[in-house]
């Protein structure tokens, strides 16, 4: 018997103390989730809320509506009167006689163009409005994908700490086998190894995750705020989108769409009002002339008209604008209408065919990674197969549950973009 154990492979000191350090850091993994569920997670709608609250954007929002708002005030009132006066003292026969004029002078317009052009600015301003609510659909899209990016790289981190925690019950079947003399003290080696890069894999998805944290932290400009601890909370898997007919009748309500074809009718006023340059606008004077002398004053009522003569500029230029204008904002939106149409098309076909293949990997997937471990355990405890297929079964249930978080995280991404081209309008 001293004989045969002195034949044993002596399995290294190090050796003996894995199972020590492989229970310490699974506890340690499973410390860090039990801590981050103490701490108050972060949902997908108080990310996007924070977001668009903020000043800057509320700042950005206000700055654009005022300025829109300010053409109607323009065109909301008629220009003011000019005050002339005018002295004159012509000290011909008598040198005390004065001549004094008062006339006050109004811009008048009776051709409707300021009526136009009040309308126009009208419409300017319900394109601002649509262009902001396009833009904070982006704002929101670009959150929403911080967020689960977050939401992704935390789920993979649990995925590599379930990985580690399968490692340490598999040290226990190498090493019951080893203790036995079954197997050679390469086993465990390499089952070291395998930890050492599970390790590894952790650590890059904690710096992929810290990456993508400040990412999502920097949208509202706190930066000093970071929970790397915190976590997010949240369906990393999206729901079926509706029908796509559906999607594709609402697609003139796009807000980009919309603010376009609000920039174009803004346009065609401002042509309108362009083409009424037969009837100018006059300047109408009302006033008095007084004439004082040493034996003599009168005063006489002052009426003035001033007619500008639409002889060598029949305001070409102004209508030609206008007209190229329009005409360049209706090519954008049939082109815009196109693009948002097929992209509409394009992310609805990519997310329901995301949405079955992830339906047919859980189906056929999970069921054979479980039996494949079952299978790989007795098999390996029976001797029938070494380690490397051993740990290649529960690497093939890792690569499993990362395969299913990819295949999740894309078809997340997807149903982002369906939201942000059928986003009707967001309210910050």
């Amino acid at each position: 018997m001293a004989q045969f154990k002195n034949h044993l492979p002596k399995i290294p000191i190090i050796n003996r103390y894995f199972v020590t350090n492989t229970l310490f850091m699974a506890l340690l993994m499973l410390f860090v989730p039990a801590y981050a569920q103490k701490a108050a997670f972060l949902t997908e709608a108080q990310t996007v809320e924070k977001v668009l609250q903020q000043a800057s954007i509320q700042d950005w929002i206000k700055g654009t509506i005022n300025e829109a708002q300010s053409d109607i005030e323009e065109y909301s009132h008629w220009e003011n009167p000019t005050l002339y006066y005018l002295l004159d003292n012509p000290r011909l026969r008598d040198q005390n006689a004065t001549e004094q004029s008062y006339m006050i002078k109004q811009s008048i317009d009776l051709s409707g163009r300021r009526k136009l052009r009040q309308s126009a600015a009208e419409f300017r301003l319900l394109s601002a409005t649509d262009a902001t609510q396009s833009r904070l659909a982006l704002f929101k899209a670009k959150t929403r994908l911080y967020f689960f990016d977050v939401l992704y790289k935390q789920l993979r981190l649990q995925a590599i700490s379930t990985w580690l925690q399968h490692l340490v019950e598999l040290e226990k079947i190498i090493r019951k086998r080893a203790l036995a003399g079954d197997v050679p003290g390469y086993d465990l080696k390499r089952l070291q190894r395998e930890y050492a890069s599970a390790v590894t894999h952790q650590q890059a998805e904690q710096a992929a995750l810290h990456h993508s944290w400040e990412l999502l932290n920097a949208l509202w400009g706190d930066y000093d705020t970071v929970d790397f601890g915190s976590g997010v909370s949240g369906e990393l898997l999206p729901a079926a989108p509706v029908a796509l007919d559906q999607l594709l009748a609402a697609l003139e309500q796009n807000p980009a769409l919309q603010s376009l074809a609000k920039q174009k009718s803004a346009f065609n006023l401002n042509s309108e009002a362009a083409e009424r340059w037969k009837i100018p606008k006059f300047n109408l004077g009302v006033g008095a002339k007084t004439f004082n002398a040493t034996n003599y004053s009168d005063t006489a009522l002052l009426v003035s008209i001033e007619i500008p003569l639409p002889l060598w500029n029949q305001n070409n230029a102004e209508r030609i604008r206008y007209r190229a204008q329009a005409q360049k904002v209706d090519g954008k939106y049939r082109l815009e209408h196109q693009k948002t149409y097929g992209e509409i098309r394009g992310s609805w076909q990519e997310l329901t065919g995301l949405l079955q293949a992830i339906q047919t990997f859980e189906q056929r997937g999970q069921t054979v990674s479980d039996e494949l471990i079952n299978i790989a355990s007795i098999s390996y405890q029976a001797g029938e197969i070494g380690v490397f297929e051993l740990l290649d079964a529960y690497r093939e249930r890792w690569a499993y549950d990362l395969d299913r978080l990819d295949l999740m995280h894309k078809a997340r991404t997807a149903s982002i973009e369906l939201d942000r081209l059928t986003d009707t309008g967001i309210i910050p």
